[in-house]
């Protein structure tokens, strides 16, 4: 069995006996491949605000109109009208060409993400028009892969923890934080599983 998951579920053990009956029943989570930075952030953007399969609809229509020319520079190139029919809202073009624009024209920006701390990557994401903090979040779990990161801002773990621990949507900030922290450094695989949860309810 993965070590990484045996490690968790120690960690666990002692810790949150809930959330290790939780990912005992979820079985191993891996995060999936992902693409470059500059075509995730593209997704996330896409997703903003969306269910799993529009969004998913979304992108596939964005992947197939930028075929094999999926760069900053074609995203910079394409006409406004011609991104809002593949779905995307009039705010949603200009995000995803502000995160062109940030990516770098014949140069890759992000490739430097990988040298940076959580809070580095948090800084300069933030600082691009349509990434907020919890895109930032999501990048830094499913793109770079960190493995302690939690989003006390997604609705969808803030559903799951009061399924379990029996906390209401509208709780302080604190109350998601202090729980997340017993998790450290687990909190990334922490959230998978509680997303996870969701599923099975």
């Amino acid at each position: 069995m993965n070590q990484y998951h045996e490690d968790f579920l120690l960690h666990l053990s002692s810790r949150d006996p809930i959330l290790h009956k939780v990912v005992m029943q979820n079985g191993p989570i891996l995060l999936p491949n992902t693409d470059t930075p500059f075509r995730h952030l593209v997704r996330i953007i896409a997703g903003q605000q969306l269910s799993v399969r529009a969004a998913a609809t979304i992108y596939g229509r964005i992947e197939e109109f930028l075929g094999n020319n999926y760069t900053p520079e074609r995203v910079l190139e394409s006409k406004d009208e011609d991104l809002r029919s593949l779905g995307l809202s009039n705010s949603k073009v200009k995000y995803v060409k502000s995160v062109a624009e940030a990516a770098g024209v014949g140069c890759d920006n992000f490739s430097k993400f990988t040298e940076m701390s959580d809070e580095e990557v948090i800084q300069v994401l933030t600082e691009i028009k349509g990434i907020g903090v919890w895109s930032a979040h999501m990048f830094l779990m499913s793109n770079l892969k960190r493995p302690d990161v939690f989003a006390p801002g997604d609705l969808g773990l803030k559903k799951a923890m009061c399924n379990l621990y029996g906390y209401e949507m509208d709780g302080p900030e604190k109350l998601w934080d202090k729980r997340a922290e017993i998790w450290s450094p687990y909190r990334t695989l922490a959230s998978l599983h509680l997303w996870r949860s969701l599923e099975n309810t």
